[in-house]
């Protein structure tokens, strides 16, 4: 279950988006990184501008396949508050929060010491790119929400059911025949 898969579980979020009702508004949501094990979201929809235009603000979603190391799978999501300084291309977080695969709140820490820092990851140069120079990204998915496709990402790293074995053959049945009827006198 490596990579190629991934495709295909975006492919199935984006799907499920088209067969939902016509109430719901399907939005645009950029993958700023991708893995086997993961999968980072961002909704353009929601960037902020703060005080000078050159800074500006974004959540991002983190989809786990499994929020701790060692022991079987268990998938999550992390929402992420960060700040981006378009001037200088320099990054920095402000809070997140570490949620199970049901939505409960596992852990949420808030930035002590709000230092910019450099991007100097992949994820972080991407979310520059989306945030500051209005870019489209590398890739897009659509859905009613970022519930939806959370929870769409989730389902595409369960394990897949196994068909079952075929039941045996039925047996013909093979009538007996009844004991000769005796007639008394």
């Amino acid at each position: 279950m490596g990579w190629p898969r991934l495709p295909l579980i975006l492919a199935c979020a984006a799907a499920a988006a088209v067969v939902a009702p016509a109430a719901a508004r399907a939005e645009v949501f950029v993958v700023l990184a991708s893995t086997p094990d993961a999968v980072t979201l961002v909704d353009p929809a929601t960037i902020q501008t703060l005080g000078p235009e050159t800074v500006r603000r974004a959540w991002s979603v983190s989809v786990k396949r499994s929020l701790a190391s060692g022991g079987p799978p268990q998938p999550g999501y992390i929402r992420t508050l960060n700040d981006y300084d378009c001037a200088t291309r320099q990054v920095r977080w402000r809070t997140f929060q570490v949620y199970s695969r049901f939505g409960d709140l596992v852990m949420k820490q808030d930035n002590r010491a709000p230092d910019w820092t450099p991007t100097t990851d992949m994820e972080g140069a991407a979310g520059l790119r989306v945030v500051c120079d209005h870019a489209a990204g590398a890739s897009v998915v659509s859905g009613s929400s970022m519930a939806q496709l959370v929870l769409s990402l989730m389902q595409g790293w369960d394990p897949q059911p196994t068909p079952a074995d075929p039941p045996p053959p039925k047996k013909k049945a093979t009538r007996k025949k009844p004991p000769p009827h005796k007639v008394r006198s």
